[in-house]
């Protein structure tokens, strides 16, 4: 008897901590929710409005996307009626949604000139251990015949001490940019194999979340905040 009781008890408990995580999730969305009927009713009551807030909305939207679920898998796009399309689909020049949706995401957040400094957040692979990484785009050419991606060429500039006006290592390198993904990847520029990549949320097109990926397995074994210079 004394065995259930202490196991009733330990249910109880479990029971409340799970309660108080759902409802901690709930207020976090809640308060999301509220900051995006706010941002809305601003655009509305104002003619005019600029893009950058409208941006702002529609990043909000992909973070509440992101912090609890569309229904969608990582390789898809929501369109945002329920229907999910698969992310080679996207900015090809074809309607997949039903909406339209995936071909009103296409614009590219880099053009060839475009650089972004990005701060190191941390690092457990590089051997160089930069603290900074300008991250210069050389060329971005999209072909007519796979609209889904596009192919780069870009150069890394790396420093040890983002005070230092010399720079330890200036790099170059191959890769493409995914607009169904917003996503930046270049090609191991050494013979380390480790790669960078940097994903774009919707609605901000002067930040990047970088990572450095060890090609071979995927591990995302650096990190680094881009914003556009």
């Amino acid at each position: 008897m004394k065995c259930l009781f202490i196991l009733a008890a330990l249910v109880a408990a479990a029971s409340a901590q799970i309660a108080a995580r759902l409802d901690s999730q709930e207020v976090r969305l809640n308060r999301m929710s509220s900051r995006i009927e706010s941002l809305t009713n601003q655009l509305e009551g104002k003619a005019g409005a600029t893009s950058k807030s409208a941006g702002s909305i529609t990043k909000y939207n992909y973070q509440l996307n992101d912090a609890f679920g569309d229904g969608c898998t990582k390789d898809e796009l929501p369109c945002g009626d329920g229907q999910c399309v698969n992310i080679l689909q996207v900015c090809d020049g074809e309607k997949t949604c039903s909406n339209g949706k995936d071909e009103e995401v296409c614009d590219s957040p880099i053009a060839a000139g475009d650089s972004f400094r990005g701060t190191v957040v941390y690092d457990r692979c590089t051997s160089r251990k930069p603290k900074e990484i300008r991250l210069v785009i050389n060329s971005f050419q999209r072909s007519d015949s796979f609209k889904t991606k596009a192919q780069t060429e870009a150069s890394y500039i790396l420093s040890a001490d983002s005070a230092a006006e010399d720079t330890d290592a200036y790099l170059m390198s191959s890769g493409n940019y995914c607009f169904g993904c917003r996503l930046l990847y270049t090609n191991p520029p050494e013979k380390d194999s480790l790669a960078l990549t940097c994903k774009f949320d919707q609605g901000d097109n002067d930040r990047c979340t970088g990572y450095i990926v060890r090609e071979n397995t995927g591990e995302k074994c650096a990190k680094f905040f881009f914003v556009r210079e």
